[in-house]
């Protein structure tokens, strides 16, 4: 590689970070310039300047936080029992094919029923308060989490299972030091995906019902057609979503790294 390529590489990185608030800029100019002046399309789109104002607003009240604050902790918690109780049972299924077959139709029609359609059901065993958001969200979780861990268990190569057991190890030891270290990168992507779908739950929920959160926000600002605070809404969403799977990607690196140890 030359010296002239080692120094354009950085050069190329700085530029493509330049880069990227690009679309977002276009777009917020092309939003500009079809709504300004034009009150009706102000209040079927909103615009810019009104986005801008309800966040000063609602930032300033502290009405966004404190719903961001419930959301965030309706999310992470369900997203923390559905991914790690779905990790467990799902490499736990590796001990026992029959088992295994047993539960998959069981495991299949939780993943296939709609978590809008258990909403309402769980809404009334658990009530409208943040417990019944915690569970909608371990729900949408759960079902992922425990097939992308048996996946990744049953992805283990036959050749390492059988070195393990030409050393003498016992099932435990195999399922110990091969198939947990080797379904990690399952468990990971697991993780990514549950982040939205935690999310969707706790919102689901507070759209449904429920007395704070982002969900309830947005609700009661569309039923008074502001849609400046739904706006609001769905990027403190974004934010919350980006800052959870940066976490993620840092987990990602710590557990790799162990895996690689």
């Amino acid at each position: 590689m030359t010296s002239n390529s080692i120094q354009s590489a950085p050069s190329s990185r700085h530029w493509e970070r330049l880069l990227y608030p690009v679309p977002l800029l276009l777009f917020l100019l092309v939003w500009h310039s079809l709504t300004v002046g034009n009150p009706q399309r102000q209040f079927i789109f909103s615009s810019p300047e009104q986005v801008f104002s309800a966040l000063m607003r609602l930032s300033s009240t502290g009405e966004l936080f404190r719903n961001a604050g419930i959301t965030i902790i309706e999310a992470v918690s369900g997203f923390v029992l559905g991914t790690t109780s779905g990790a467990v049972l799902g490499l736990a299924l590796w001990y026992s094919k029959l088992v295994a077959r047993i539960a998959k139709p069981y495991i299949t029609a939780l993943a296939t029923v709609p978590i809008f359609a258990l909403a309402p059901i769980v809404i009334v065993w658990f009530g409208i308060g943040v417990f019944s958001k915690i569970m909608l969200a371990f729900l949408s979780t759960v079902a992922v989490a425990v097939v992308q861990s048996y996946q990744g268990a049953m992805a283990v190569e036959t050749k390492y299972l059988r070195f393990m057991q030409v050393l003498g190890a016992n099932r435990w030891q195999v399922f110990r030091l091969v198939v947990v270290p080797s379904s990690v990168i399952w468990v990971i992507n697991a993780m990514k995906l549950n982040i939205g779908l935690a999310l969707l739950g706790a919102f689901i929920g507070e759209f449904i019902s429920a007395e704070e959160g982002l969900g309830y926000m947005m609700v009661k600002a569309s039923g008074l057609y502001d849609m400046a605070t739904v706006i609001v809404g769905i990027l403190a969403l974004i934010i919350i979503a980006l800052t959870l799977t940066a976490i993620i990607d840092q987990i990602e690196k710590r557990l790799l790294r162990w895996q690689q140890n």
